[in-house]
């Protein structure tokens, strides 16, 4: 299980890795299938989800805190 130091995030699980890695290697297979201007449309599209993303009024730990999927910890006393 992997997670990122400092994000306050849950350990990723097997399964969830899993899934990842599926996706990305279908993902890959797609681009080496698809010609050139296919995959230009494909980044435009990612750089605006990316664009949306850093735009997003939340930061990702309201984001988080709001889905219910981010421990908060309580404070001593």
């Amino acid at each position: 299980m992997t997670t990122q130091k400092g994000s306050g995030l849950t350990p990723l699980s097997k399964r969830d890795m899993d899934e990842r890695l599926a996706f990305i290697r279908l993902y890959v297979k797609k681009l080496k299938e698809n010609p050139d201007d296919v995959f230009r449309q494909q980044v435009k599209l990612v750089n605006s989800f990316l664009n949306a993303a850093k735009n997003f009024p939340l930061t990702k730990e309201e984001y988080l805190k709001l889905k219910g999927e981010l421990k908060v910890k309580k404070k001593p006393g």
